[in-house]
């Protein structure tokens, strides 16, 4: 690894206090970039090195020369920026407030749109999307998308399962048109085509980073300081670390990594660092942009207390320096370097065989050291239906023990991703249970290390196995004389399809026992009932010979899943269903009801506060004007104004609760409505989405019922 080779080729220092994340460069003047900031909760910086003083509301800083400061009367939450007007080659700042999005024209000092966002703003990005032949501004909120035109007319809406941390558009499938990725609260990224969700990725946390690699490559980072690169939906590596990634950018040839703690390291195809710096503060952002204009993009790094660094994006061969000679002889140093940590390993297990060797000639019948050589580990993952979890069962085929056992998986335990059992001296045995809980019915890797040997052994060997958790692992399937109790809620859908592949579905996505043989091939139907782990809840699947399909369940999200998993097993392009589930239904009457009381309840409040707020501008000059002949007068007049500034909080304190439970609500409301959509596949899940738009809009209650029900029939 380098680190004192990188140099940057620029450096400044913007004399204010720059907000972690919300940091962007555009070209106000359609020439020359400009680096603009949130530096406060409703302040907004412009540096302009190149000349041009922004006017019009942005006032010059008294701290900086070169830098512009754009008061709002609103937090800022997210920046963003890009060309939205038709024919115009100048950026426009998008500011995003936590209920408002103001589109904002610098260098003619005007205002494109004002847009109202119910669901909260907390990403904004600008680009090319699907089918529209326009420059889209996207916004993410709290369990929702929307797309807006350079006017701010809605073009697109669509629901999220979480807060939405990130968001980039790119073809990710190469057909010439862009798809939105999303990155959401609840650990996946969302690919989203033509107002349709084509992929999801699961992940361990919640997704804040999104950065386009290549045509088919993007690179993310998780909350929980992983980083890494999928390629066409399979990733290709990833690498975890204490601090959280601000951003990353693919700089050159290799990935750089802007972490919080201020240190930038770039990583070459395989996620190895192979240089790295450290800012002398906390980082704000890390942007691509041409900031000397010499028509080549810089890797430029804000620290939150305003210190710009810019890099040269080919650092591997320019900025450092050094000769050809020393850059090999460099390479040199770290092969051998490697081949010595190699060396030490293989004399570390030299020594091992070499103890073991001697031990066994004092013992022949048994050593402290020595194991037989047919020696297994195996591995068996079974249901426990009485603590409510999966039991993985790690054992050996002979008298030796089972020492201690480091269980790694993906988003399964609390306390991290790997699990460490290791039994009391006196409670060694050849058989260790390890108890596995996933959270969320996504397949699940996990990897086993395990140290073996005989009780008395000082020394151990090291086994190591991969289990797979298939998605639905946490349900078990119940004895058919069991008698079905009954549930209302269900959802039914008709298939033309074999029971034979029906079974393989169902043995690849469950965990059985023994897998599901039919007893002769004439079988055309298919009954089986699953008992969840989770919550004891009962799960039916009928499959009819007349092709009619039904999932009984209390739970719509898990009949989503399901038919989702179906659906991309038997290559489903679209599929109809009618589903019946009371609980979701009330529900959602429920939060509709919240949402139009509470949207009542502002819009009285901000009159009321509109009125209050024009009495106590009209009573102060009054007051004033009493000073000069009545003080009495004057002295009541000031009571007035404390009273109504008194009744005024009071209405602010009250508007702050209601936003809250009216953002509450809608994220409620959002997440019965994808669950709808889950339901159906293809242009019907895009029908459902849009129906429900409609419907939301017109505050049409049973309309929503209906549709969540039958789809947009």
């Amino acid at each position: 690894m380098q680190a004192s080779s990188v140099q940057p080729v620029f450096k400044l220092e913007l004399n204010h206090k720059v907000t972690p994340g919300i940091v962007t460069v555009a070209k106000y003047d359609g020439a020359h970039s400009c680096l603009t900031a949130s530096a406060g909760y409703d302040k907004i910086i412009i540096h302009h090195p190149h000349g041009g003083m922004i006017s019009g509301r942005a006032q010059r800083s008294s701290a900086h020369g070169e830098v512009s400061e754009l008061n709002l009367s609103q937090a800022v939450i997210a920046l963003a920026t890009g060309p939205i007007k038709p024919d115009c080659n100048r950026d426009m700042l998008l500011i995003g407030s936590p209920t408002q999005i103001l589109a904002y024209d610098v260098h003619d000092n005007s205002d494109l749109f004002f847009k109202e966002a119910p669901d909260c703003v907390n990403v904004i990005i600008v680009g090319y999307f699907g089918k529209y032949n326009e420059i889209l501004v996207i916004v993410g909120g709290n369990s929702s998308v929307l797309a807006l035109n350079w006017e701010g007319n809605e073009i697109f809406w669509n629901v999220v399962s979480g807060k939405v941390c990130s968001m980039i558009t790119f073809d990710f499938d190469r057909d010439g048109e862009n798809e939105l990725l999303i990155g959401c609260e609840d650990s996946y990224i969302k690919v989203l085509k033509n107002n349709q969700f084509i992929m999801e990725l699961a992940e361990t946390g919640p997704v804040l980073c999104l950065s386009q690699i290549s045509d088919v490559r993007f690179a993310y980072g998780i909350a929980n300081g992983t980083i890494g690169i999928y390629e066409e939906g399979i990733r290709l590596w990833r690498v975890k670390s204490k601090q959280n990634a601000v951003s990353l950018r693919w700089s050159g040839d290799s990935l750089a990594c802007c972490w919080a703690n201020g240190r930038i390291d770039w990583r070459d195809g395989t996620g190895r660092v192979h240089r790295r710096v450290q800012m002398r503060s906390n980082a704000a952002a890390m942007l691509l942009a041409d900031y000397r204009s010499i028509g080549v993009p810089d890797l430029v790094c804000i620290s939150d207390r305003g210190e710009v660094l810019g890099y040269p994006p080919v650092q591997e061969n320019m900025g450092m320096n050094t000769t050809s000679n020393k850059l090999a002889n460099e390479e040199d140093r770290l092969a051998v370097t490697e081949l010595l940590n190699k060396k030490q390993a293989l004399m570390v297990e030299l020594q091992h065989y070499e103890a073991n060797a001697s031990s066994m000639n004092q013992d022949l019948e048994r050593s402290t050291t020595a194991m037989p050589t047919s020696t297994k580990l195996q591995v068996a993952v079974a249901a426990d239906t009485d603590e409510g979890c999966l039991q993985l069962a790690i054992s050996t085929n002979n008298s030796t023990i089972v020492r201690v056992a480091l269980v790694l998986a993906e988003g399964i335990f609390e306390s991290g991703e790997t699990l460490a059992r290791h039994p009391n001296s006196t409670q060694l045995k050849s058989l260790l249970y390890v108890p596995l809980e996933p959270p969320r019915d996504v397949p699940v890797d996990v990897h086993i290390k395990a140290l073996v040997g005989y009780p008395e052994s000082e020394q151990f060997h090291i086994f190591e196995l991969t289990k797979q958790l298939p998605r639905f692992s946490m349900y078990t399937m119940l004895s058919t004389s069991i008698v079905k109790t009954k549930i209302d809620s269900y959802v039914s859908f008709r298939i033309t399809e074999r029971v034979q592949r029906i079974c393989i579905w169902i043995n690849q996505n469950f965990l059985l026992d023994e897998e599901i043989d039919l007893e002769n091939e004439d079988t055309r139907e298919l009954h089986i009932s699953f008992l969840c782990l989770r919550d004891r809840s009962r799960v039916d699947l009928d499959f009819g010979a007349d092709g009619q399909v039904k999932f009984t369940t209390h739970d719509i999200r898990l009949a989503g899943d399901l038919i989702q998993s179906l659906a991309i097993y038997l290559n489903l392009s679209d599929l109809q269903s009618l589903a019946r589930f009371p609980e979701a239904e009330e529900k959602l009457r429920s939060e509709m009801n919240i949402v139009s009381e509470v949207g009542e309840t502002r819009y009285r409040l901000a009159a009321e506060t509109a009125e209050k707020a024009q009495l106590i501008t009209a009573l102060l000059p009054a007051a004033q004007d009493a000073a000069s002949y009545d003080l009495k007068e004057m002295l009541n007049r000031y009571k007035d104004v404390i009273l109504l500034n008194e009744e005024l909080l009071t209405s602010c304190h009250i508007r702050r609760a209601t936003q809250e439970q009216a953002v509450a609500s809608l994220k409620n409301l959002h997440t019965i409505l994808q669950q709808a959509a889950r339901l159906r596949v293809g242009k019907y899940s895009k029908a459902v989405i849009t129906a429900c738009r409609a419907a939301v809009s017109d505050n049409n209650t049973e309309a929503l019922v209906k549709i969540l029900q039958a789809g947009d029939t």
